[in-house]
């Protein structure tokens, strides 16, 4: 009989023990309606809780809907967007729809996105409940002050019940809502002036290789340059953006090509100053409109592929004015830059530079690029890689790179065949895309072949080469690695004698048509889809809709799928909510957009539309009502 209860207890035991191995930590999802929510604050039971506040981005790149985020958050994984698809793997936490009976320490409460596929250009509400949370949420992965990735917030979770230290944290704040509001406000803005700034940056190049080719070599830093001062200054306003975007890197690449032999001190000195604001203010970079891309939870903080890419032109030529002494050194100062985990944490554009300094090495002792001395340089690229990632490592640094590496040889495999899968898929996803590929593939092969062999060019090609391999934008990469192949053809022209006229305007021609269409997010493309806030002369109004998210609010058919949300009123009613109100409907709807709580449709609660909309400029606003009263335009 002992043994039988024995047996028993130990049974019972065991059964416990492995329930509450199994017990998971819990996600509510709350619609913002619900108990006081808003956008940018909480409501029951956070409210007045212990609890931290922030935003968290839904996806990965391009579209996002309330299933694959839901998937994302049960997992602590995402899936990009541009390979479809939920994310798969073990669970981590239980997502459940509601409020819960009683308060729960440790959960996370948040708004959903809407849950027709969107773009994934909107943030929303999270609040992490557990003793010693308050303020606004901070976290490693994000590196910006209330944002967050939909990725920590179940392995957040379950950190604290293990008691160990949790990816998402909290800090004091004396007006979370007001920081929150800033903070997406500038998100969004920032998305709608990237790509109309990549396009002013690519046609002030253009411009610079015709008339000042010695500061064209130059535009990529000056450009970075410029979007870390309007980042620094706060300006956001697109016509302003766009002007300053313009004239500085004219004119800061003109004064940097004033002395030839200065030219390697000043890209010296910029990739200094470039590392120290990326390693004590990450969110001054990730806001600028050439920096990271927090808006689509591509890339949070450090160097994108963009910036990578234009880059890498100025580095070469300083390479090659200062010579073989300096190039050890140059390329110290670039590679720490662009890969140390505190600072650029991109672990490809390691790869993509020293593969093209190491080449640039080569033609400078005017030795040919033979198989054997490819190899050669392979292998120092990758223990150079390897050691400077390890290095890294062993200081404390970390990354996505860092951890890659860490993980062994079949990690970092399986990431590159990932990466390839994405490129192939973001490549070939639209027919335009396939052209501006192609296009730009021939100029970079006319340019390659044109004439003699040039020492820079040979390097940048090369680099590119290995960028499209390990990165995964290639349009941005094959787009803005011609543009740079331009410059640096017309620079050696210049530096060194005169190529043929023809020649030269036959490839300037060429590179127009290419690069008119070149880029992927961040690169203006011929879409309405990826050319946000673009303004139609045939109906402004949709596009000012579209541009400052009215849709992932209201649904409206007009504005087509951009408009499908349901926290909001049902604008397509708009007519009888005004007769309800006894008021003539333009009158009706400009004051529902200046004014929105001075009218509340019944069902819908106060306080949730934002109130900045009165500061839209007085023709926007005009051209906005009469959309949405006369949508025909």
């Amino acid at each position: 009989m002992r043994r039988i209860v024995a047996v028993g207890l130990v049974a019972a035991g065991f059964l416990s023990t492995s329930a509450t191995a199994q017990a998971r930590p819990t996600i509510y999802v709350i619609e913002p309606t619900v108990a006081g929510w808003s956008h940018y604050q909480p409501g029951s039971p956070v409210s007045g809780a212990a609890a931290g506040v922030g935003l968290y981005v839904p996806g990965a790149r391009g579209t996002v809907s309330r299933a694959r985020t839901i998937a994302a958050l049960r997992r602590g994984k995402v899936a990009n967007a541009a390979l479809g698809g939920p994310p798969t793997g073990k669970i981590l936490a239980d997502v459940v729809f509601g409020l819960p009976e009683k308060p729960v320490e440790p959960a996370a409460y948040l708004t959903p996105p809407p849950s027709a596929t969107h773009p994934n250009t909107s943030r929303y509400l999270v609040a992490i409940a557990v003793a010693g949370y308050h303020g606004i949420l901070t976290s490693d992965s994000t590196r910006i002050r209330g944002l967050v990735s939909v990725t920590d917030i179940a392995p957040t979770l379950v950190a604290l019940e293990a008691g160990r230290s949790p990816p998402i944290s909290s800090e004091a704040d004396t007006d979370v809502q007001q920081d929150l509001r800033e903070l997406d406000t500038r998100l969004t803005r920032v998305h709608h002036d990237r790509g109309w700034v990549t396009v002013v940056v690519v046609f002030t190049t253009l411009l610079l290789i015709a008339v000042a080719p010695r500061a064209a070599v130059l535009a990529g830093a000056a450009a970075v340059s410029a979007s870390l001062l309007l980042s620094w200054a706060g300006a956001t306003r697109m016509t302003v953006v766009l002007v300053a975007m313009a004239v500085l890197t004219a004119g800061l690449a003109l004064a940097g090509s004033l002395r030839r032999r200065f030219v390697p001190l000043v890209v010296a000195g910029f990739l200094a100053a470039l590392t120290v604001v990326l390693a004590v203010d990450p969110e001054l970079n990730s806001l600028a409109v050439l920096g990271a891309r927090p808006d689509g939870g591509g890339r949070f903080y450090g160097i994108g592929n963009q910036v990578e890419t234009l880059l890498l032109p100025p580095v070469l030529v300083a390479g090659a004015i200062a010579g073989t002494r300096w190039l050890i050194p140059l390329a110290a100062l670039a590679l720490v830059a662009i890969g140390w985990s505190k600072a650029g944490a991109d672990g490809g554009g390691v790869v993509v530079f020293a593969t093209a300094l190491g080449v640039l090495g080569l033609r400078l002792r005017e030795l040919a690029l033979t198989p054997r001395r490819l190899a050669i340089v392979s292998v120092a690229v990758v223990v150079v890689t390897l050691a400077f990632v390890g290095l890294d490592a062993a200081l404390g640094g970390s990354s996505h790179v860092t951890r890659a590496v860490g993980t062994g040889p079949d990690s970092l495999l399986g990431d590159l065949g990932h990466r390839l899968h994405l490129s192939w898929a973001s490549a070939t996803d639209h027919w335009y895309r396939i052209f501006t590929f192609i296009s730009c593939f021939a100029v970079l092969v006319f340019l390659g072949t044109i004439g003699r062999r040039r020492a820079t060019v040979d390097a940048m090609l090369a680099g590119l080469v290995v960028s499209l391999l390990v990165n995964d934008t290639p349009v941005d990469v094959i787009g803005l690695g011609a543009l740079g192949c331009l410059a640096l053809v017309r620079w050696e022209s210049v530096d060194s004698r005169p190529m043929r006229r023809g020649a030269m305007t036959a490839t300037f021609a060429l590179a127009v048509l290419a690069l008119a269409g070149c880029g992927s997010k961040g690169v203006a493309k011929p879409l309405p889809e990826t050319v946000v806030g673009t303004v139609q002369a045939a109906a402004p109004g949709k596009a000012i809709f579209i541009a400052q998210g009215c849709g992932s609010c209201h649904m409206f058919k007009p504005a087509g799928p951009d408009a499908e949300g349901t926290i909001g009123p049902d604008l397509d009613k708009l007519a009888s909510y005004a007769k309800t109100a006894n008021q003539p409907l333009p009158q009706f709807v400009h004051e529902s957009i200046v004014s929105p709580d001075k009218y509340i449709q019944p069902g819908y609660p106060r306080g949730v539309m934002p109130k900045s909309y009165a500061s839209l400029p007085p023709a926007d606003l005009t051209a906005l009502v009469d959309f949405l009263t006369k949508p025909q335009g």
